[in-house]
C-alpha cells in the first residue's frame, strides 16, 4: 500500500531527527507530490534547506507556504530565521514584525527581533524586545540570556 502525504511527512521527520537531511527532503517531496499545498511538509522542507544553508531554496519554499497561509506564525518566524542566518538582519526584522502584527505577544518573534536589532547595532531596541518578551514570559530563557549579554556589553563599554 502506498503512503499518503502525512505518512511521507512523518517519515521525513524521522530522517530529519536522525540528521539524514537528504532523505528527509526526498520524503517531504513525496508528500508534496501527493498534496502540493501541504503546509507541514513545506515548513519541514524549508527548515531542512535552511540547516543545509540552501537559503534561496528555503526562502522559495517558505514563500510558497506563506502564499497558502499568510497568517501562519511558524512559517513567518521560520522565514525570518532564514534571513537571520544569512545575516540579513533587516529582512529578518520585517518578518518578525509581521508576526507581531498578528500576535503582539509572541515571545519567539520578540526575542528573534531583539537579536536581529542587536546585530544591526541597535542595542537599545534589542533590549526593549527582550524586556517585552520577559514581561510576557518571565521564564523565557532566550530573552533572558540575550538581554543579559546586551546589558553586560553596554556596561562594559561605559
Amino acid at each position: 500500500m502506498d503512503k499518503n502525504h502525512e505518512e511521507w511527512n512523518n517519515t521525513g521527520i524521522a530522517f530529519f531527527e536522525n540528521n539524514q537531511y537528504q532523505e528527509a527532503i526526498k520524503c517531504y517531496d513525496k508528500a508534496l507530490e501527493i498534496e502540493p499545498n501541504f503546509i507541514q511538509a513545506l515548513n519541514n522542507k524549508g527548515n531542512v534547506l535552511r540547516l543545509l544553508k540552501r537559503y534561496t531554496d528555503a526562502i522559495n519554499i517558505f514563500n510558497k507556504a506563506i502564499s497558502i497561509d499568510k497568517t501562519n506564525i511558524e512559517l513567518l518566524i521560520n522565514l525570518g530565521t532564514v534571513y537571520y542566518d544569512m545575516e540579513d538582519y533587516s529582512s529578518a526584522v520585517v518578518w518578525y514584525n509581521t508576526v507581531l502584527t498578528i500576535n503582539p505577544e509572541n515571545t519567539n518573534a520578540l526575542t528573534n527581533k531583539g537579536a536581529a536589532l542587536a546585530n544591526l547595532g541597535d542595542l537599545e531596541s534589542g533590549m526593549k524586545c527582550f524586556n517585552e518578551a520577559l514581561k510576557i514570559n518571565p521564564l523565557d530563557i532566550n530573552a533572558r540570556i540575550n538581554r543579559d549579554k546586551i546589558r553586560d556589553f553596554i556596561v562594559g563599554r561605559k
